[in-house]
């Protein structure tokens, strides 16, 4: 799914939403390709509230910090109001770069900057 697509369904604000335990990693271990992880939890009012994360556009000028938007997406259906962390994370095939850093962004403020970690 693209974040275009995203403009198609019912997405909800993250601002003043808490997150929690961000973690992101290049995975440098045999065999190749190297893949990249960053993982993190957030707070909403409900179980059908769905966490996904994508790189900004446009990314900054320094390319070892990547930016991310964190998106929030309501699925459709009736849903208890309970507040629950969900999961929220993004995966990719590292080619030729790695990252040194992440920000995550809500709307235009950074909620996450998270050191990346080499793992061998």
């Amino acid at each position: 799914m693209s974040e275009k697509s995203v403009e198609k369904q019912c997405v909800v604000s993250c601002k003043g939403a808490p997150t929690r335990d961000w973690y992101a990693w290049n995975n440098l271990m045999p065999p190749k390709p190297d893949d990249f992880h960053v993982v993190g939890e957030v707070e909403v009012g409900n179980p059908g509230i769905v966490a996904k994360l994508y790189p900004r556009v446009p990314q900054g000028i320094n390319p070892e910090i990547l930016l991310m938007n964190l998106v929030l997406i309501q699925q459709p259906g009736i849903w208890p109001q309970i507040v629950t962390w969900i999961p929220a994370r993004y995966d990719k095939v590292i080619m030729n770069s790695m990252y040194k850093r992440v920000n995550i962004f809500c709307e235009d403020n950074i909620i996450a900057d998270i050191e990346v970690e080499d793992v061998h």
